[in-house]
């Protein structure tokens, strides 16, 4: 597993990845990470060469000013 902070290195990766003709999954999640998101990169590994997964935290959804 590779963790990107940057878009430019994850593009580069991608494309070096398309040259090679390797199919691209993306597996987009939102808030909380489940089983259901688990589920969805099982298949996407299952079906494409290399699975990208994007984790986005609303912090609206986590950031309680009350604690």
């Amino acid at each position: 597993m590779k963790v990107f902070k940057k878009i430019i290195d994850i593009q580069a990766l991608l494309k070096s990845k398309k040259k090679q003709h390797l199919t691209i999954g993306l597996v987009p999640t939102m808030g909380a990470l489940h089983d259901g998101h688990l589920k969805l990169l099982e298949i996407c590994k299952s079906e494409c060469d290399v699975a990208v997964v994007s984790v986005f935290v609303n912090p609206t959804q986590f950031n309680d000013k009350k604690i």
